[in-house]
């Protein structure tokens, strides 16, 4: 294959791959678990300057849990540019100021980080994340399309006059980058879809227990108000 030929193919591998990689960094912005990855997109006003997060915090999750974790500023005096970050890039996240025991200055003021908790998947928020990742999905979808086009087209120029074999050859390439990183980004898309699934279940569950002591409530207060209205209608018989 052409030295020409094969550089455009490492060309469009890497734009492919940029692609795919966006793709999945967008996915963990619709934040349903709590992971670090997700404050990537975090940006902090501070020292005059717009920082990554990363520069200025550190998150953990001593817990474990899937819909929780904590993030603590480096200095004390970055705690509020640092939520003020957290509420442009993740306005959804429940964000509570905690202290840190035993941090007490000379003054007795105690550090404090921020508890940030993932909204619970109901109904509304189950639908707003199925669509964007449809509309993310989509839009990653005719990017590669394009990129194989483009491609396809540059790689034709370069093999003109080239023997028909070489131009099979280098079709079979592009088609083979472009099958790979389609399917790349459906397993994406089918990880993160999995994701929503599973937490609009946990909300439906937890909600649904909810439901029926309530039913059970009405239904008895029904009763009751029905025997009282029985009752008061034999008295006055």
């Amino acid at each position: 294959m052409k030295q020409s030929v094969t550089l455009l193919l490492e060309e469009a591998k890497k734009k492919m791959s940029g692609y795919a990689a966006l793709l999945n960094y967008r996915f963990m912005n619709l934040s349903i678990k709590a992971q670090p990855e997700a404050l990537l997109s975090v940006t902090v006003f501070a020292g005059g300057e717009t920082v990554p997060i990363e520069h200025v915090a550190l998150s953990r999750n001593p817990d474990k849990r899937d819909d929780q974790f904590e993030v603590y500023p480096v200095d004390r005096s970055l705690l509020n540019p640092l939520v003020a970050g957290l509420e442009r890039a993740h306005p959804e996240y429940k964000m509570e100021l905690k202290e840190i025991p035993g941090s007490e200055d000379a003054e007795g003021v105690k550090d404090r980080y921020i508890l940030a908790t993932m909204p619970e998947v109901d109904d509304k928020r189950n639908n707003e994340l199925k669509e964007a990742v449809g509309n993310l999905a989509a839009g990653c979808d005719n990017l590669l399309k394009m990129t194989r086009s483009f491609y396809s087209d540059r790689i034709k120029l370069a093999l003109d006059g080239a023997p028909a074999q070489d131009g099979d050859e280098a079709d079979d390439a592009l088609r083979d980058l472009y099958d790979r990183h389609v399917e790349m980004c459906k397993q994406f898309r089918t990880d993160k879809e999995k994701e929503i699934e599973d937490a609009y279940k946990r909300y439906k569950d937890k909600n649904s227990g909810k439901k029926t002591e309530a039913d059970s409530d009405h239904t008895a207060a029904s009763q009751a108000n029905a025997g009282m209205q029985m009752k008061w209608t034999t008295d006055n018989e």
